[in-house]
């Protein structure tokens, strides 16, 4: 055989390659990283929480991409919605106060909000972009990345105190190749910075729970009526029909010289109730009726229900 056929033989299945290539190639995204419910999971009552103010400290308003409304708004939301999906808290509304107490002023309704365990404050810290070509001979391929960075703080809102802060970022890709010039020719992808800041809040979710449920769970005693011990949590705080709860008297409340902060002292046992049946249709109206089984003292609305240590 000649090299001119030769050269004509390997000319034609390059070709040929190339168009088998296009067929088959396609555009992807990097998908965020699941949270595993399973790993973070603990049994137990259903703290009351609230995701509030979100920053956005990255400048992205402006970028080169194009728009990006409301980043911080996105990430809070997305926090919000991978919490409620593993179902072990209650996630109550604090981004639209406003809003909620104008529609309760319009129903003619007095606006009612329930406390909270935690509130979760964070910021998207660093949000950027790049597209990179890799030349690989005959063929190049287009590499779009986003980047993300987001850090929360648990903060107690009795207190104000950050007891938790943690960070997490990642990134979203797309791809498209072309071979001998011809190919898939893709625009920058707006949806990629999206992408990423909810695989850096989805880093965070796991270890957000972890540390939501060290929290000590308590609930206030309502009423004490003929032995039956009325409290105020019930089937949306995960209360089911017999649980034993701890009664507690709750500490002495004393000033820090030192710090100027209040400090509630250690509280003291007196006994325990069973939850006997459940009242109510939402998280403000529900509550439990629950059986006195032993106590030390008189039980009084003073005294505060918690969690069995032990089962």
């Amino acid at each position: 055989m000649s090299n001119r056929k030769l050269v004509l033989s390997a000319v034609a299945l390059l070709l040929g390659g190339c168009s088998s290539e296009l067929r088959q190639k396609s555009v992807q995204a990097t998908p965020p990283p699941e949270v595993s419910i399973a790993e973070s999971a603990k049994p137990g009552l259903k703290h009351r929480i609230a995701v509030s103010k979100f920053e956005d400290k990255t400048g992205s308003q402006n970028n080169l991409f194009g728009s990006v409304n409301n980043v911080g708004g996105q990430a809070a939301d997305a926090l919000a919605s991978h919490l409620i999906k593993t179902g072990e808290f209650v996630v109550l509304e604090r981004q639209n106060m406003k809003e909620l107490e104008s529609e309760n002023a319009l129903q003619g309704h007095e606006s009612q909000f329930a406390g909270v365990s935690a509130l979760i404050f964070g910021a998207v810290t660093e949000l950027g972009n790049k597209t990179e070509w890799v030349d690989a001979g005959l063929s190049k391929s287009k590499v779009q990345t986003a980047h993300a960075k987001v850090t929360i703080r648990l903060v107690n809102p009795k207190t104000g105190q950050a007891f938790y802060s943690e960070f997490g970022e990642a990134d979203a890709k797309n791809e498209s190749s072309q071979t001998l010039g011809f190919g898939g020719k893709s625009d920058y992808d707006a949806t990629l910075t999206d992408k990423a800041v909810n695989a850096a809040i989805a880093k965070l979710v796991g270890n957000i729970m972890n540390s939501l449920h060290a929290l000590p769970w308590k609930a206030s005693i309502l009423d004490v009526q003929d032995g039956t011990v009325m409290i105020g949590a019930g089937k949306n705080s995960g209360v089911k029909v017999g649980d034993v709860l701890q009664i507690y008297k709750p500490g002495k409340q004393v000033k820090n010289k030192a710090t100027g902060a209040m400090i509630e002292l250690p509280g003291k046992f007196i006994g325990k109730v069973k939850v006997a049946s459940l009242f109510g249709t939402d998280i403000l109206s529900e509550g439990a009726a629950c059986t006195l089984l032993n106590s030390t003292e008189n039980v009084t609305t003073d005294l505060e229900v918690r969690m069995e240590a032990t089962p």
